[in-house]
């Protein structure tokens, strides 16, 4: 197989979803009770807030680890997806909360106190299929070494609704 044919293969197998709808890093300190060359001190309650647009709300970044929550409004979800390079550790502080992978038995459904920690690389999506808000708690690593992907969706190349990848579950949702 030609190199540009096998380019376009693995582009139509997966989709980077490292830039899309990422904006230049943000001010942080703006969310942090104190900022030193040391610490970030941040509070939970006061930044779990629903967001326009997505779930994520960062909250510190270092070297090599970043810190977020995720809001995640009623029958929200996001995509199955992986970070190549990135560990993520999610742990529900408000709400419940759904994860799903694509290998058999990768499905649990997690309550405040409790978390998951995925591997790098590993395809996971997170749900809310309750009719309350989720708030999660996030750590992420950065790669050891530097991947040139920093998210990676289980999808064709043009298939772009989340809804596709897993039906609407417990909640009677119409999709038209």
């Amino acid at each position: 197989m030609p190199i540009r044919e096998a380019i376009m293969a693995a582009i139509r197998e997966f989709t980077d979803d490292s830039i899309v709808g990422r904006r230049g890093p943000e001010d942080l300190s703006k969310k942090q009770q104190l900022t030193t060359a040391s610490w970030q001190v941040v509070s939970i309650p006061e930044n779990a807030k629903p967001q326009e647009s997505g779930s994520y709300i960062a909250l510190t970044r270092n070297r090599r680890a970043n810190i977020a929550l995720n809001y995640y409004k009623p029958g929200m979800r996001d995509e199955m997806h992986c970070h190549p390079g990135s560990e993520h550790i999610f742990m529900v502080w408000q709400g419940e909360l759904t994860i799903r992978g694509i290998n058999p038995g990768e499905e649990a459904t997690l309550k405040p106190g409790e978390l998951v920690h995925i591997k790098a690389g590993h395809y996971y999506q997170l749900a809310n299929e309750t009719d309350q808000p989720t708030v999660l708690y996030q750590v992420a690593t950065a790669p050891v070494m530097p991947t040139p992907i920093t998210r990676r969706s289980f999808r064709r190349a043009g298939d772009t609704k989340a809804e596709d990848l897993m039906p609407a579950r417990r909640m009677g949702w119409e999709h038209g």
